[in-house]
């Protein structure tokens, strides 16, 4: 039997052509533009549905709800879903593809700076490692 540790941080594959957007910096402009917005808001309490897209079992690829407050999710939140169970912890996915040099990385934001979408594929070399997230019904109470 073999464990799997959860990845915590990508790191290159192999020598070859990072994504396009990472070497011309865009993907870190981008990134860097949605922080800002997301930290002019100053919300710490918020929810959001997180839906990974990977070839994994439908347990895994099952849509959940993630309740945050005061910065720290609540609840019980499943292993696979605790690198993603933040807005921040969702910045530093896309910052770990951007400094892992990934072969592909898709990234969207929302008008409030959460990522819509994170697409990253480590290198074209290997099969089936492509990992997605996506996020929607994000509520963030009014502030009083």
């Amino acid at each position: 039997m073999f464990a799997v540790a959860p990845a915590t941080a990508i790191t290159p594959v192999s020598p070859g052509p990072a994504d396009p957007s990472i070497r011309d910096g865009s993907a870190q402009r981008r990134l860097d533009a949605a922080r800002e917005r997301w930290a002019a808001l100053g919300a710490r309490s918020y929810s959001f549905r997180v839906r990974v897209s990977c070839f994994c079992p439908d347990t895994i690829r099952r849509p959940r709800t993630i309740v945050v407050r005061r910065g720290k999710p609540v609840g019980s939140i499943p292993t696979h879903l605790r690198r993603y169970a933040t807005v921040p912890r969702l910045f530093t996915r896309v910052q770990d593809a951007i400094d892992g040099d990934v072969a592909r990385l898709t990234a969207t934001y929302g008008a409030r700076g959460v990522p819509k979408t994170i697409y990253v594929d480590q290198s074209f070399q290997i099969a089936d490692e492509e990992q997605g997230v996506t996020v929607d019904r994000v509520s963030v109470p009014a502030r009083r």
